[in-house]
């Protein structure tokens, strides 16, 4: 009897906790970043490296490693390499990261919301941008979230370095 009172007073008091606890999922991004010589374009690292998902029952926090601002950085500078010219800079701050799933879509679905805020400067004359990715999947398989947050952080990533790219390359030269 007193087993049984034990295990019904531990699920009222989970029960009263909401019953959920958040989950940190650590996540390798190392094959996301390759080297590249374009010292002239720096991401500032963000503010909040976690990168949570929203929309579930039970809070889920991913943990990138390296984060997302030193793979969007790698990923820019692979990217835009080409389009260097003398006297070209490119600084990007403010950088932001959120998965959110969507249960209710049929298929259900995930998606990354990635954004920053980049400042060109050629030569004397300057420009600034916020540039944004919203890259979605089908959900992943077995709540897999460190697999779709490489995808779509990959995706997002090449999706703001083409409209990065497209400016600089607008830029007088």
């Amino acid at each position: 009897m007193k087993k049984f009172a034990w295990v019904v007073g531990s699920a009222l008091l989970l029960a009263a906790c909401g019953g959920s606890q958040e989950t940190r999922v650590p996540v390798a991004l190392g094959s996301l970043v390759a080297p590249s010589s374009a010292p002239w374009l720096q991401v500032d690292p963000q503010d909040e490296p976690d990168v949570p998902v929203r929309g579930l029952d039970d809070a889920v926090t991913l943990t990138p490693t390296p984060s997302v601002s030193d793979v969007l950085q790698a990923r820019l500078r692979h990217a835009l390499e080409p389009s260097y010219f003398t006297d070209l800079v490119v600084h990007c701050e403010q950088v932001s990261a959120e998965m959110r799933m969507d249960t209710e879509a049929t298929p259900a679905s995930i998606t990354l919301e990635l954004g920053a805020h980049c400042t060109i400067n050629a030569r004397g004359l300057g420009s600034n941008a916020t540039y944004h990715a919203s890259p979605s999947m089908p959900a992943p398989a077995h709540a897999d979230y460190a697999k779709a947050l490489a995808s779509l952080l990959a995706t997002g990533a090449d999706d703001i370095a083409r409209q990065l790219r497209t400016d600089v390359d607008a830029t007088a030269h």
